[in-house]
């Protein structure tokens, strides 16, 4: 394979990052230490892929530090991201000196390299003549590790986020961070590539080397040109969570008895003044006509019918829905319009609603009837 189309490609992609990554420094909206982690995470992999063309054309930079300052990298990816969804997540999340602690693995690596070559001169160009040793593996293994354990962490926090809105809002699409999972789901695929890539060696095969090699740049091509732009297009309407609010229930003392009463009150409000068919309508919008903390009303909705406000809510949504259709003389009425008559914004969260709910896609119930 023509190693042209991989320097193309690599340097193609180090100049749209270093592009990205200045846009989000100068630019003013946002979060000025969230964009600043995102184009952290844009200068490494232009630096990566800087590297990689220059390798490809033949040329080692005679600097030390310069040359061994991306061999520990992939410790840093997965802090950062991590960070970065934290800062995304909690509206009150500051950065602390104590978060430095997690560029002890790449500091320690990036020492020891430096240290190995100063102590063994040309170290650098036999490994490169010759096999690699099994330590490079070894620590590829613990850099890959460590980056995937990062991601799992990152995810444990998006779950619990979109845990706490579907328990304080009726309407999640704007605000699940869809976004945001895509970013990782598509980071997480390209460090897979990239392990597949670097272990590949081992089956002295230069042509599936070479395969994954351009396959791992298409998917970081993608990575800018799609998932990028679609996070630096998403609109600030939501300012995110506390991080206390992750504490199911903090400061709720209901007894048995309040928890039934509540409840009552709750569904009397609801069967009588049709909150629901608000589309806006919240937690805190139920808790105040009833005059009881949102904690308390989210522990009386989920011990009580053992959902979340949002599940709770579209189940009010759907039984309007349904009624609305048999109801309704207009033969020319649709699924559509009674979607919205109900209360509902969004087709594709009624149709998983409906479909949870019933059993039935909205379409098959509407010819049942």
């Amino acid at each position: 394979m023509d190693t042209s189309l991989i320097s193309y490609l690599s340097f193609l992609i180090a100049f749209q990052l270093l592009f990205v990554g200045i846009f989000l420094i100068t630019h003013k909206k946002g979060n000025r230490r969230n964009n600043m982690l995102l184009s952290t995470v844009f200068f490494m992999i232009a630096w990566n892929m800087g590297d990689l063309t220059l390798q490809m054309n033949g040329v080692f930079l005679n600097w030390e530090f310069l040359q061994h300052i991306d061999d520990g990298f992939l410790f840093v990816y997965g802090p950062i991201f991590y960070l970065y969804a934290q800062g995304v997540i909690f509206r009150d999340f500051k950065l602390s000196n104590q978060n430095l602690l997690h560029l002890v693995p790449y500091l320690s690596l990036t020492i020891l390299a430096l240290s190995l070559n100063y102590l063994v001169p040309k170290l650098s160009e036999e490994i490169i003549m010759n096999d690699l040793p099994w330590q490079f593996y070894l620590i590829n293994a613990l850099m890959y590790t460590h980056f995937f354990v990062y991601l799992g962490l990152t995810y444990k926090s998006l779950r619990k986020y979109r845990e706490i809105i579907k328990n304080k809002y009726s309407q999640i699409d704007k605000i699940n961070l869809d976004w945001l999972s895509f970013t990782l789901n598509t980071f997480g695929l390209i460090a897979f590539i990239s392990l597949i890539q670097n272990f590949i060696v081992l089956a002295d095969n230069r042509a599936v080397f070479m395969g994954t090699l351009v396959l791992l740049l298409i998917f970081i091509f993608y990575f800018v040109n799609k998932v990028i732009l679609k996070a630096l297009r998403q609109p600030e309407i939501f300012a995110g969570i506390a991080q206390n609010e992750t504490v199911k229930y903090l400061g709720s003392n209901l007894t048995p008895d309040q928890i039934v009463e509540y409840k009552k009150q709750m569904v009397t409000l609801l069967e009588t003044e049709k909150s629901f068919l608000n589309p806006q309508v919240s937690l805190a919008d139920l808790s105040e006509a009833l005059s009881v903390s949102t904690k308390q009303l989210s522990q009386v909705i989920n011990q009580s019918f053992n959902k979340s406000f949002f599940d709770f809510i579209n189940s009010y949504r759907i039984q309007e829905v349904q009624q609305i259709l048999k109801e309704s003389k207009d033969d020319k009425l649709t699924v559509l319009e009674a979607m919205y008559q109900a209360g509902f914004n969004s087709k594709s969260s009624f149709n998983t609603a409906f479909k949870k709910e019933t059993g039935l896609t909205p379409t098959e119930f509407r010819k049942m009837i």
